[in-house]
């Protein structure tokens, strides 16, 4: 995916999105996994990391917080 292409799909994400806290959060984290696997795409990479939801990501962090306690 080109950069205009990303850039295109950003400013979509965020046209579309409430004005929440979490949604934009969300947005970015969505957008920051998009332009992850873009590049490991474009580098050819055999290893791509599987992609992981915003909920899972966020359990993982609610999870370990717990565990610092």
């Amino acid at each position: 995916m080109r950069n205009d292409h990303v850039l295109f799909l950003i400013a979509m994400i965020f046209s579309m999105t409430s004005c929440s806290a979490d949604a934009y959060k969300r947005t970015g984290y969505e957008t920051l996994q998009n332009m992850q696997e873009a590049q490991c795409q474009k580098d050819l990479s055999a290893e791509c990391p599987e992609r992981e939801s915003y909920d899972a990501y966020q359990k993982k962090i609610k999870d370990s917080e717990k565990t610092e306690q």
